[in-house]
């Protein structure tokens, strides 16, 4: 897959010469079954005539450059956008660089100026409630409108059922992982929810007073963590996938100096050394919540009795 990233300093067509590009507009936080409709429609009709499927991406989110955000709390991070448009088999990628210049392009010259004058557009992929430019005065109307006038098509992704659920969009999904709501959220997503981190050094209470090592994750900072809690997951590191228990949070029991919610995974029968490298979760069922305990060794026996939850709830989900 290609990748481009664009900035408004840009002065050249980004086009394969003789190709054009098929488009799917959105942010696609998440990359959820909304999402995958409209990508899966662009990859499909590409093929149809030789045009070179496309997926444009914001970074950073637009409403955080319009409102002046420090912080925007995302599904997925761009690494993990690209990650998952590529394994929808889109061909190219587009980032474009949203600053407060980029912000001021009116919806029309987003249109005439940047997709067919730059990007050669022949057709574009939206959702029904997609709007664009500046203050978002662009909508699905300006698109088709334009489409008959420019002589692209137009695909528009009406609200429908998909997989039984009828509204399907980021800022609901990420309602339902704060209030840790993770199963239905998965379900809207169409995946379990991942997170992805670089195993770090912790206090190594796990291995030592616990007799439960866990790995301590390294988080990127605009990743949204769930409420906190612990979570029955999979952990996958290289090719292979274990059963795991994740628990978000302040970890109250141990009474730690550092107020940052940390995010530990213990892995079932495994015990190699992983620190530095790479390890994805992805949670399945929120268990319970964060408990302050008396002791390291009460601690220790509510591990176990998480353990056996995890362990049924697997043999459940595995005999189905």
């Amino acid at each position: 897959m290609k990748i481009i990233n664009y900035s408004d300093n840009n002065n050249y067509k980004i086009i394969e010469k003789g190709k054009l590009n098929y488009i799917a507009l959105g942010f696609f936080d998440g990359i959820h079954l909304g999402h995958q409709t409209i990508l899966k429609l662009c990859v499909d009709e590409a093929q149809k005539v030789n045009a070179v499927s496309t997926a444009i991406l914001f970074e950073p989110h637009p409403d955080k450059v319009i409102h002046g955000l420090k912080k925007y709390y995302l599904l997925t991070p761009l690494e993990e956008r690209i990650k998952k448009i590529e394994n929808l088999n889109v061909q190219q990628i587009i980032v474009i660089n949203f600053n407060n210049k980029f912000q001021k392009i009116t919806a029309e010259n987003f249109i005439v100026n940047i997709l067919l004058k730059k990007f050669n557009m022949g057709a574009v992929f939206v959702g029904y409630n997609y709007h664009f430019g500046f203050k978002k005065r662009g909508n699905t109307e300006l698109i088709k409108k334009y489409g008959y006038d420019y002589n692209y098509k137009t695909y528009i992704i009406n609200k429908k059922t998909i997989n039984g659920f009828y509204n399907i969009s980021s800022t609901i999904i990420k309602k339902l992982l704060k209030e840790g709501d993770i199963e239905s959220a998965n379900k809207l997503l169409g995946y379990h929810y991942e997170i992805i981190g670089k195993v770090v050094h912790g206090d190594k209470r796990g291995s030592t007073a616990l007799s439960f090592p866990t790995a301590n994750l390294e988080i990127n900072d605009e990743k949204l963590l769930p409420k906190n809690g612990v979570y029955v997951a999979f952990a996958t590191f290289g090719d292979k996938k274990y059963r795991s228990l994740v628990n978000i949070g302040f970890r109250p029991t141990i009474k730690q100096k550092n107020k940052n919610i940390s995010v530990e995974v213990f892995i079932f029968d495994f015990c190699d050394e992983i620190y530095n490298d790479i390890l994805s979760i992805n949670l399945l069922k929120r268990i319970r919540s964060e408990k302050c305990l008396a002791s390291l060794n009460d601690l220790a026996s509510q591990i176990e009795k998480d353990k056996i939850k995890a362990e049924l709830y697997f043999k459940n989900i595995c005999s189905k």
